[in-house]
């Protein structure tokens, strides 16, 4: 409580008629925008003196802003105007506002010796958004869909699921959560089971909240889909020359008969993971990935796990494979366990002849091959590996790979090798490993050609990979190509420039068709004085060229941006770039301009107060200069228009839009004279930083009109009864004024223009006044009964005109309130008031005034 505050209430706690304070019930305003919560007081003084005035806005027990002629004391988050308050209007503007403003806010207005106080609510409203999580449903079986209400305020809120139009009843909503902000969030999921003979099934989630005008909905158009089948399977791969007893060993994940398309498959185990996407004949999808283990002799059995998410499951599938590592002895046993069992193969090969020619095309339909499979490029200097796989071999399989270099040199490798084809291969790079497994009489080869590749030799090769089994052939063939790229950047705005929900901007830059995948990408800002900023998120990416794309995101305050010379830089470094390269942006390169209305301009009438305004949109940071310039009729100079008894320029209204943008509206409001402003111009000007110089919109040349205000007497002044019309303040000089009455015959005729007289003078203000009179009959049997007098003006939408009525001597205004008497002017008024209006333009005197409605 300020300081003196209770001793003022106790003592003025009775309140006098001559203080009145007036606030609304309520106002609703929107989290993050700007909110006036109006309170205007009228003292019975006709000026306030701010000796004797306080303003108090409370919150509660909480005092926000308070204004006395000690001054004000206020907070960010609240203000009142001053000047404002000592013309009676003590409105506060909240900024910013949040759930946690909403409550019974209290106006106390003290104008010693009295007190007023007013409450108003603040009432918060928060639109929530809409979401459906979009899966493939499995058909005959159960499916559930979940759709989520979030940042909504109040509390309450409905959500509604629809199938095809129809209410489902059977959705089951949970209940709202609080968000850090104070807004709700809310999910609601339905269960579904398609059938066969449902197609073209359409699911819409309604949510119904009182901050919105009409319910909103978020729709799925139901797709199928299909789970996926999933095995694992491992070989040994060579290991290196310079570490003997080293194994490498391929576990290889299969994921296949799946739809849609997208699907993600992990190990359990922090290994690389590499992955390729098949389309197969029927319209489904497979998809391999490959899990290198390195070891050494000494290795323990080991268990690897590979795990599979798809939209069509409700838990992934989990797959084991257990990893058994052997040392170089314990080959050689198992080579001679092999030739042993070789003898005895060809001891009973031939008993089983018979029966293998029997079966021989049966196994040999069944025989399979896969496709190679391989990473698609690769870091320099780091070896690739290529496998492929033969399924269902009616006996034992010999193996071959072929690589065709860029040269046209071709190395060829077997399982199979004599002594002179191994010498041949001493010192060469390529290195094959095979292995194979039976399963009920069948084989399963897995074979793996591995190599370190160079741009040279390998920017263009042809791998083939070849099975002969039981003197049949099958081969696989792959075109693969390895290649140094440098990082593309796009030369026209390389960083991308978003808005974050926390009046932040997201920073973003894509780099583009680089090998090898190896890059790093750092963030900094500042002015001359670069200090480094935190990643946000890195993303490196596969394309379809067989390259890597990059994404690198960080995230600056928005105010950052109005600060003078700021620039944000990303810098990036490749193993292909002799020296780093990198790239700017400043606050010209925002993308959210400020954008200008046209200046509204109501019609200019002379002597009255108009209000010109200009919507300001689409602008981000919150950081807008607005000026208003003015140029005389007929000069080229522009002069800044200044606050000033004749000049107001209201608070303006900013609100941040869904987009996270800002709107405001620029206002000048001045009364107009004719003198001065027909012909002038004014101008709106805007800054900005994200602009280079400032808009403006100008209102052209202004046109001023003067409506017409007429009064009406009987002048007895001369030998000659007149009836007098005095017309002021109108602009432009022409008008049409015609006196008439009616005639035997009951219509109106024109009286004889002998009988009318009119006398136009200039006003010094630019606008004209006219005096028109017409000559009465005096009274007798044949004397018209009614007269009618019209004034025809621009500035009209239609006529002013006077009915006037005569009962015997004496003549009445007539009006929708019966007649009145004509005010009679005698010699003196009528020399006292017409010679001062002919100084003033102006008509001080008691006549009647008139005025017709104005065009608008």
């Amino acid at each position: 409580m300020f300081l003196g505050e209770l001793l003022l209430f106790l003592v003025l706690q009775q309140t006098g008629s001559g203080l009145e304070v007036t606030v609304p019930l309520s106002q609703t305003a929107s989290p993050g925008s700007n909110v006036l919560l109006p309170c205007t007081f009228r003292v019975k003084d006709s000026t306030i003196n701010p000796n004797f005035l306080a303003v108090v806005w409370k919150l509660g027990d909480k005092t926000l802003v308070k204004f006395d002629n000690k001054g004000l004391t206020s907070n960010p988050k609240a203000s009142i105007d001053p000047q404002a308050a000592l013309k009676g209007d003590a409105t506060l503007t909240l900024h910013d506002v949040t759930i946690s403003d909403e409550g019974t806010y209290k106006c106390i207005v003290i104008y010693s010796p009295e007190m007023g106080q007013k409450m108003i609510d603040l009432r918060l409203q928060a639109t929530p958004s809409v979401k459906v999580t979009k899966k493939a449903l499995l058909k005959n079986q159960e499916n559930r869909l979940v759709c989520s209400a979030t940042d909504f305020y109040p509390r309450a809120i409905t959500l509604t699921w629809l199938l095809n139009g129809q209410v489902l009843l059977t959705s089951d909503m949970w209940e709202p959560q609080g968000n850090a902000d104070g807004t709700y969030s809310v999910n609601s999921s339905v269960i579904l089971n398609p059938t066969e003979t449902q197609e073209k099934q359409l699911i819409e989630c309604q949510v119904e909240h009182e901050s919105l005008g009409k319910p909103i909905t978020d729709e799925y158009s139901v797709i199928y889909g299909e789970v996926p089948t999933v095995q694992v399977f491992s070989l040994e791969m060579p290991g290196h020359r310079e570490m003997p007893g080293h194994r490498e060993r391929v576990v290889i994940c299969e994921a296949k008969r799946f739809y849609p398309e997208v699907i993600t498959v992990n190990w359990k185990l922090n290994g690389k993971m590499v992955e390729t996407t098949s389309r197969n004949s029927d319209g489904t999808f497979s998809k391999r990935i490959y899990y290198h283990v390195h070891s050494t002799p000494d290795n323990e059995p080991e268990e690897i796990s590979c795990e599979v998410q798809h939209e069509t499951l409700f838990s992934p599938i989990t797959k084991t494979h257990q990893v058994r590592y052997f040392s170089d002895q314990d080959k050689s046993c198992h080579l001679g366990l092999v030739a042993l069992l070789g003898v005895m193969v060809t001891m009973a090969g031939i008993s089983i002849l018979s029966w293998v020619l029997v079966y021989k095309m049966k196994y040999f339909q069944r025989f399979m091959v896969s496709p190679i499979y391989g990473p698609e490029t690769s870091n320099d200097n780091d070896k690739v590996t290529f496998y492929c796989v033969a399924f269902n071999c009616p006996e034992a399989t010999e193996v071959t790979w072929c690589v065709t270099e860029a040269g046209g040199d071709t190395v060829t490798l077997t399982d199979r090798r004599t002594k002179d084809e191994e010498e041949k291969l001493l010192g060469c790079d390529y290195t094959m490993r095979s292995e194979n497994s039976e399963d009920k009489g069948l084989h399963k080869v897995i074979t793996a050609l591995n190599f370190t590749p160079s741009v040279s030799k390998h920017r263009k090769t042809t791998i083939v990979c070849r099975f002969i089994s039981d003197g049949k052939t099958k081969e696989e063939k792959k075109e693969w190509s390895f290649t140094l790229r440098k990082p593309q950047v796009s030369d026209k705005k390389p960083i991308a420039l978003s808005l974050g929900d926390s009046r932040d901007v997201i920073c973003s830059i894509n780099l583009k068709d680089f090998n090898p995948k190896d890059i790093g990408i750092t963030w900094s800002c500042g002015a001359g004085h670069y200090q480094d900023l935190e990643t946000i998120k890195d993303k490196i990416t596969e394309n379809s060229q067989q390259t890597y794309d990059a994404k690198s995101e960080c995230r600056i305050p928005g105010h950052r941006f109005t600060e003078p010379g700021f620039k944000v830089r990303v810098t990036w470094r490749h193993k292909f770039m002799e020296k780093p390269e990198w790239r700017e942006a400043s606050a010209t390169d925002l993308p959210w301009c400020p954008q200008m209305s046209d200046i509204s301009v109501p019609q200019m009438l002379h002597g009255e107060e108009v209000k010109l305004q200009c919507t300001i949109s689409g602008y981000f940071p919150d950081a807008l200069t607005v000026k208003w310039l003015r140029r005389e009729a007929g000069k080229p100079d522009l002069f800044p228009v200044s606050p000033s008894d004749k000049y107001k320029f209201p608070v303006e209204d900013v609100t941040r839009r869904e987009d996270q943008t800002f709107t405001c509206t620029a206002s000048l409001i001045y009364t107009v004279s004719r003198k001065t402003d027909h012909g002038s111009e004014f101008i709106c000007q805007v800054g900005h930083p994200s602009l280079e110089r400032p808009l403006e919109k100008r209102t052209g040349e202004l046109d001023v009109v003067g409506i017409p205000v007429v009064d009406w007497f009987l002048d007895d002044t001369e030998s000659d009864r007149c009836l007098l019309a005095y017309i002021r303040r109108f602009y432009p000089q022409d008008i049409d004024v015609k006196w008439s009455y009616i005639a035997a015959g009951g219509e109106f005729e024109e009286h004889a223009k002998t009988d009318i007289s009119s006398r136009v003078k200039n006003n010094r203000d630019g606008t004209f006044r006219l005096t028109s009179s017409c000559k009465i009959a005096k009274l007798n049997l044949l004397a018209p009964k009614t007269y009618k007098v019209s004034v025809t003006h621009d500035s009209l939408e239609s006529p002013i005109e006077k009915m006037i009525s005569r009962h015997d001597d004496d003549f009445f205004s007539v009006d929708e309130k019966g007649e009145i008497p004509l005010n009679k002017l005698s010699s003196r008024q009528k020399k006292k008031h017409l010679s001062k209006s002919a100084d003033t333009g102006e008509y001080t005197g008691k006549g009647r005034f008139f005025r017709s409605k104005r065009k608008e």
